[in-house]
């Protein structure tokens, strides 16, 4: 049966926590009142994530051979290609009538979907978390305190060159949890190409430029860790200067062009196509 609701994982040298972040993804799919599916992506790790992601999908698929549960579909990038190549990888591959990806260390806990999908389910062809709407929490662990400062000043200054330029009115382009209608998935994602980290920007402003639907919801958001793939004040550099970029591709009208799902999945580094397990 096709599923109806599907969760993608961009996934990059993650062997230290991704473990508990795939129970804890496996358990939010199973409680659901529908069909499921859990969809991998691991931008070439050189870690060992890919061992541990086939021993997750052989253990979860034999535990639940005789009982109802999500699907799982590994998929992997060689070479390493981008978050957000991995990202519109796994939503372009995903089935589901309803699409949500988030950050594979669950910095915004799985529950937090929940309202997503609500406001897909209401009429929104994408919704977003928002680490700056008035009801969004923090949770700070102690050891992270003296980077909070420096991140969330210099975040609030890129945001604010992104409403000004881009996308006025969005108050967080940047958190890694965000939720898509299959036939959002279909209009905007082929159309973008941006690899980086500010491939959320472009994939919002193109949504903007079709004129579709966005709801921007509360979240619960953990700050506990530095993240060891980021560069912080290097990549919001270049975040800015393909934020530029992104404004002249949206003048030229390139993102008014149709693109086709098939193409973006035509590239090399999609070369395995993974298989459906369960």
């Amino acid at each position: 049966m096709k599923p109806s609701l599907s969760l993608i994982l961009p996934i990059y040298n993650s062997a230290t926590f991704l473990e508990e972040s795939l129970i804890s993804c496996w358990d939010w799919l199973s409680h659901m009142d529908r069909e499921t599916e859990l969809i991998l992506v691991d931008d070439g790790s050189s870690d060992t994530t890919p061992g541990i992601l086939a021993a997750f999908a052989r253990e979860m698929s034999e535990a639940a051979a005789d009982a109802a549960g999500p699907r799982i579909r590994l998929l992997r990038n060689e070479p390493n290609m981008g978050k957000g190549f991995a990202v519109r990888r796994g939503m372009l591959e995903a089935s589901g009538d309803l699409r949500v990806f988030t950050d594979a260390d669950l910095t915004y806990p799985i529950g937090n979907a929940d309202a997503l999908i609500a406001e897909l389910e209401q009429g929104a062809a994408l919704a977003l978390a928002s680490r700056m709407h008035a009801d969004s929490r923090y949770i700070v662990a102690p050891d992270f305190l003296r980077y909070v400062y420096t991140r969330h000043t210099i975040g609030r200054i890129f945001n604010l060159l992104v409403r000004v330029l881009l996308l006025p009115g969005i108050l967080d382009t940047q958190a890694g949890l965000k939720a898509f209608t299959a036939k959002a998935t279909e209009e905007i994602f082929p159309r973008g190409d941006r690899k980086g980290f500010s491939f959320d920007v472009e994939l919002l402003y193109i949504a903007r430029q079709l004129d579709l639907p966005m709801a921007q919801c509360p979240v619960r958001f953990i700050y506990r860790k530095e993240p060891s793939t980021v560069n912080f004040l290097k990549d919001t550099i270049l975040m800015v200067i393909d934020m530029l970029r992104v404004r002249l591709r949206g003048m030229r009208g390139r993102y008014q062009r149709p693109v086709s799902p098939e193409a973006v999945l035509a590239h090399p580094a999609c070369a395995d196509r993974g298989a459906a397990v369960k």
